[in-house]
């Protein structure tokens, strides 16, 4: 009797051995992590690791002219053929006062590549702005949303959202509320999408 029932145990199991084998032989891998996947799932699996949501197709292209604390207009057609960083913040914002030197070693790690980093500031007075830059010794530039008509039209209603473009200045993600900008997964995720596509020639 005991023997009998040994025997169908050993049975069972092996059965059930085998059923998993066939399960995970037969399962797909998930598309961001098979080795057939393009770009674009590599992409995908990256901005979920940061909790960036993508946005496909690309939304834009955007341009719109701000000046900086010099009084220049800068344009973000300015930094075609670059993957920009766009950020919208306030001095007041503690999230905001948090992220920003994150950001600032992400600027420095890349500020010599295909990369640009632009923040901007929602109805500041320069001065503030000014005050707060040197305070934290950020280095990244800094633009002056002063009547509201940047924020409008990137449709920000939470500080701090990021917006990423790519190099044609088309919004390719966005990020509302704070990130670790300075992790290693973001620093990741932005090497790729600075690797993905080469610079136009022109």
């Amino acid at each position: 009797m005991k023997k009998r029932y040994y025997i169908a145990s050993i049975s069972f199991l092996v059965v059930i051995a085998a059923a998993i084998a066939i399960y995970i032989h037969e399962k797909p891998e998930s598309p961001a992590l098979t080795k057939e996947s393009g770009k674009t799932n590599k992409t995908d699996r990256f901005f979920l690791e940061m909790g960036i949501t993508q946005v496909v197709p690309a939304a834009g292209p955007f341009d719109i002219g701000l000046q900086d604390l010099n009084s220049r207009t800068v344009k973000l057609s300015d930094f075609k053929g670059k993957i920009l960083f766009l950020n919208f913040w306030t001095t007041w914002c503690q999230a905001c006062r948090d992220e920003m030197p994150l950001m600032e070693k992400l600027y420095d790690e890349l500020k010599n590549r295909d990369f640009a980093m632009l923040a901007v500031a929602l109805q500041e007075q320069a001065s503030v702005v000014e005050n707060f830059f040197k305070e934290f010794k950020l280095s990244f530039t800094v633009l002056l949303d002063s009547d509201g008509k940047a924020k409008s039209l990137f449709g920000v209603g939470t500080i701090p959202t990021t917006f990423i473009l790519d190099r044609e200045g088309r919004i390719i993600g966005s990020a509302v509320g704070p990130r670790e900008w300075d992790s290693k997964k973001s620093f990741a995720l932005f090497e790729h999408l600075i690797n993905e596509e080469p610079a136009s020639a022109s």
